[in-house]
């Protein structure tokens, strides 16, 4: 049985899994979760993105497609499955009543624990020709191996994301438009903002160039916000891709190359600063979760 745990920073309480960045929300924390997806649905509207669902699992063999395996190892959570037959499992089964290690004929499956929503998307646009800029919208639980028991940095987490597809200059002015878009609705919700440069956490001493390259061509911003007393964190991630993904899946525009863009929002950072910030008592949250005012379209 898990034990509540109460967060002082935010007011809210959680369900403590025992593990670090593991952990189980309550009714108020998921009502503002749900508040905060319509809130960015509103917020995206004027680009009319395409949803997609996805699963919380992809494919390992896409995960080291997109690079994903050789750039981020540390943060990569794969699945194991057992793969003995009845016999071989009566023994582990007693091994385990034991108390003895029962995994020895668990061996790697096909698919990996989803790191981003996106990475759903790309295959599905293979070989694609867009007439006209597309922007797709996605919701997945991801799951990234943090080793921490920091608030906020947590390994399972939900992130809203809008991915752009269009000519390189346009999506580059997209994810900056994005930049102040997301930025002033953070600001709606009571948050202050830092809008800073940044890079993703590459592995290794090739990966620490690689860094340097993504914020020395300021590919990545983040908008930071605090989280708990005397903690900020990034809540919301603005990325140009370049050609990146439209190379290796052959996507492009009718007339010429197809670079792309994306917004990602971490949900439960942006709940917790919230919380921080307001508390847990919803009548005192602001009224872009409360009572929003949605634009009807004239006639």
């Amino acid at each position: 049985m898990t034990r509540a745990a109460t967060v002082p920073s935010n007011g809210t309480v959680l369900a403590d899994t025992g593990l670090p960045g593991l952990v189980t929300s309550g009714a108020v924390f998921e009502t503002l979760i749900d508040a905060l997806q319509a809130s960015i649905a509103r917020l995206a509207a004027g680009d009319a993105p395409t949803r997609i669902g996805v699963p919380p699992v992809i494919s390992r063999e896409l995960l080291q497609r997109l690079g994903y395996v050789e750039t981020f190892p540390h943060l990569l959570g794969t699945v194991h499955t057992y793969e003995g037959d009845d016999q071989e499992w009566r023994e582990l089964a007693a091994a385990l009543r034991n108390g003895e290690p029962w995994t020895r004929r668990h061996e790697l499956s096909d698919v990996a624990l989803l790191p981003a929503a996106c990475y759903h998307l790309y295959p599905q646009l293979t070989k694609a020709e867009f007439t006209e800029p597309a922007v797709f919208d996605l919701t997945g639980h991801c799951y990234r191996h943090e080793r921490t028991s920091e608030a906020g940095r947590m390994r399972s987490f939900r992130m809203h994301e809008l991915i752009r597809v269009d000519k390189p200059e346009s999506v580059l002015g997209w994810r900056d438009a994005w930049i102040e878009r997301a930025a002033e609705w953070l600001r709606t919700l009571g948050l202050a903002v830092n809008v800073v440069p940044a890079n993703d956490p590459f592995f290794g001493a090739a990966g620490r160039m690689m860094g340097t390259m993504q914020r020395e061509e300021q590919l990545k911003w983040e908008l930071v916000v605090e989280v708990a007393d005397g903690l900020s964190q990034a809540v919301v991630s603005c990325n140009c891709h370049k050609d990146h993904f439209s190379a290796e899946f052959e996507f492009r525009m009718a007339d010429g190359e197809a670079h792309t863009s994306c917004v990602a929002f971490g949900l439960e950072r942006i709940a917790l600063a919230v919380l921080h910030k307001h508390g847990a008592d919803s009548r005192h949250w602001p009224a872009e979760l409360t009572h929003p005012v949605v634009a009807h379209p004239a006639g």
